[in-house]
C-alpha cells in the first residue's frame, strides 16, 4: 500500500499549479528546489545522493533508495533509506512556499551528469554568449576556397 493514499490530497490544485503529480507509471513530479533530477521526476525504487544539512553542524553526504513519496497538507515528504546503514527516515519539505530553504538536496546522479555534460560542452563550443540563437553558419563563419562546391550545368 502507498503511504499516499493514507493521506487524500487534492490532486487537481497542486496538479494545476505544477507543484506534484504522479506519473501513470508512479513516477514523481516534484516542482521543488530541493530536488534535482530530470524534468524534477524522481521514481520509487532508485538511488539517489542526499546532501544534507542536519541541524546546521555540517553537510552530509548519502546514497539513498527512495521508497516513497507523498504529500499532506502542502508539505512533501519523502521516504528514503540510507544504502550503508539501512535506516529509514523521512525528509520533507513546505512545497507550496517556495522561499523556505531546503535543508536538504536530492539528486540524481544521471541528472548531474547531464549537467557536467553540458557544461563541457559550453565551456568547449561556447565562445559566443548567445549560441542558442545564431545557428552554426552564422556563429562560425569561414570562406570556402574548394573548387569541388562549384557546379556548372
Amino acid at each position: 500500500m502507498k503511504l499516499q493514499d493514507r493521506y487524500p490530497y487534492d490532486s487537481a490544485i497542486v496538479g494545476l499549479n505544477n507543484l506534484y503529480i504522479i506519473d501513470y507509471e508512479g513516477n514523481f513530479y516534484i516542482y521543488s528546489p530541493c530536488i534535482m533530477a530530470i524534468n524534477k521526476t524522481i521514481i520509487t525504487g532508485r538511488t539517489y545522493l542526499l546532501v544534507d544539512n542536519h541541524r546546521g553542524t555540517g553537510v552530509s553526504l548519502n546514497d539513498v533508495n527512495l521508497i516513497d513519496v507523498y504529500i499532506d497538507e502542502g508539505v512533501i515528504n519523502l521516504i528514503v533509506q540510507d544504502i550503508i546503514s539501512q535506516k529509514t527516515f523521512c525528509l520533507n519539505q513546505y512545497i507550496e512556499c517556495p522561499q523556505n530553504p531546503c535543508k536538504w538536496i536530492l539528486i540524481d546522479l544521471s541528472y548531474f551528469i547531464n549537467e557536467m555534460n553540458a557544461k563541457a560542452i559550453q565551456s568547449y563550443c561556447g565562445k559566443y554568449a548567445d549560441t542558442k540563437k545564431k545557428s552554426v553558419a552564422k556563429s562560425n563563419p569561414r570562406i570556402l576556397d574548394d573548387d569541388l562546391l562549384d557546379f556548372e550545368f
